[in-house]
């Protein structure tokens, strides 16, 4: 039973220590928020959702919710920036012209509050500005 639980409890522990090192090694940025945006829509989530449109044997859940649209600009780079949340639920407040801290990770961007609190948002487009 004891060779059971260090089985399972090693990796959940290693699972752990990788995501906490992988946050501390992120590689902050700064720049300025541009732009916001709010927009509502309809999800479909659940057991039968499925993101190839086709025909699912189980009914799909439904629920109204906010997708936030965001805009991060630097010298030379451009991020538009996307979170679905829960109607009436903010994701992050910022506002256009206020300095950001942040830091991208494939097709995820890590953005901090001014606490210093990490929020996760989903990059949707990333665009290179041309240098002079």
């Amino acid at each position: 039973m004891r060779s059971i639980q260090r089985r399972i409890v090693a990796p959940v522990m290693l699972t752990m220590l990788v995501a906490v090192c992988g946050a501390a090694e992120r590689r902050w940025q700064s720049g300025v928020w541009r732009e916001t945006g709010v927009t509502r829509q309809m999800l479909d989530f659940g057991p039968g959702a499925s993101p190839f449109g086709g025909p699912t044997p189980a009914p799909t859940m439904r629920a109204m919710a906010d997708v936030r649209t965001y805009v991060i600009e630097t010298d030379d780079l451009r991020l538009e920036l996307k979170d679905v949340v829960p109607v009436g639920r903010r994701s992050i407040d910022v506002t256009a012209g206020g300095a950001a801290t942040f830091a991208i990770e494939k097709n995820t961007v890590y953005v901090r509050d001014p606490d210093g609190k990490e929020h996760r948002l989903r990059l949707t487009r990333k665009v290179l500005k041309p240098q002079p």
